[in-house]
């Protein structure tokens, strides 16, 4: 996973070099999606992750969803409960997780909104100071 989350990065950097600024911002919630399903792997006590308020769940059980079935949304509410990354990075993550669902047409024409190469890269910034936060994390106790 680290070998393929490293050409992303890279592969994001290209992105935003070449003013491909939607593709790049697409990238980093992926990115992101992965990094968080990486450090919930590292866990070895889950009980906390699957119990957080931010954890979905399903409408008719109430039990947790699969990690498959968790979206960027998701990642972060929870990410931010079990103290991973900051409030900061909560809200404005929320922000690039709603800039990366202008990958679909209509939204985009609905709402009237491209994505820039300044936003874009204001994403990566977020992008790179959560990776920090989330590898950081992995040296905090379980809770």
């Amino acid at each position: 996973m680290q070998e393929i989350l490293a050409r992303r990065w890279e592969e994001i950097e290209r992105c935003l070099a070449g003013d491909a600024a939607l593709a790049a911002t697409v990238m980093m919630g992926g990115l992101l999606e992965s990094l968080f399903l990486a450090r919930i792997n590292r866990t070895s006590n889950r009980k906390a992750i699957f119990t957080a308020k931010g954890s979905p769940k399903d409408k008719k059980t109430g039990n947790p969803l699969p990690l498959s079935d968790w979206s960027l949304m998701h990642y972060i509410e929870v990410s931010h409960e079990l103290r991973w990354i900051t409030k900061s990075a909560k809200e404005v993550g929320g922000v690039l997780r709603e800039f990366r669902n202008y990958i679909h047409p209509h939204k985009e024409f609905t709402d009237s909104v491209a994505v820039t190469i300044s936003d874009a890269e204001m994403f990566w910034s977020l992008t790179k100071s959560m990776t920090k936060q989330v590898l950081a994390s992995t040296a905090l106790p379980p809770l």
